[in-house]
This record gives C-alpha cells, structure tokens and sequence, in this order.
C-alpha cells in the first residue's frame, strides 16, 4: 500500500480479484497449508456475500465493488460458487 503504483480502485493495481484468490487457495492446498486455504477461502466468500452483486474485482479494504468493477462477472460468479461448495462440503 505505499507503493506509488498502489491505486485500489485501479484495475491491476491493488483490487482483490477473486480469481488470484482462487488460484492462491489451490496453492496453499498443494504446499499442505489447508488452514491458510480454509482461511482464505472463507475470507473470499465473505467478500463476495457482503455485497449485492458480485464484482470482477473488490477494493482490497472496503471490500466493494469499484465503479469500473464489472457487476455479475461470469468467473468470479463460477469461482465463489466452486469456494462454497468446498465450503459446504468441508472439504479442501
């Protein structure tokens, strides 16, 4: 955050995108680092309820989406609900 580049309404340049967060799940599960994935996971999918629709990218801190932010965005959409079936299943 004290990067000159950092900008959180700014695509790419300080967003929570959904998508990255998925990808850093599935790593964390591959290292065995489950308890960090859960945490991540379930971070995510509260990102995602506490909002009306559901964005292609979040303000990392106010956990909104952005006015640039495309609303009903296709894989963020397929992605949370891919997180909560894990959720659900209390699985990994």
């Amino acid at each position: 955050m004290n990067d000159v580049q950092y900008a959180p309404l700014t695509m790419w340049r300080g967003p929570t995108w959904i998508n990255t967060n998925y990808l850093f799940i599935e790593g964390l599960r591959r290292i065995g680092r489950d308890d960090l994935a859960d945490e991540l996971r379930d971070r995510t999918l509260d990102l995602v309820m506490a909002n009306d629709e559901i964005y292609e990218y979040y303000h990392p801190m106010r956990a909104e989406g952005p006015p640039l932010a495309a609303p009903i965005f296709g894989w963020s959409a397929a992605l949370f609900l891919d997180l909560a079936i894990q959720a659900r299943a209390g699985r990994g």
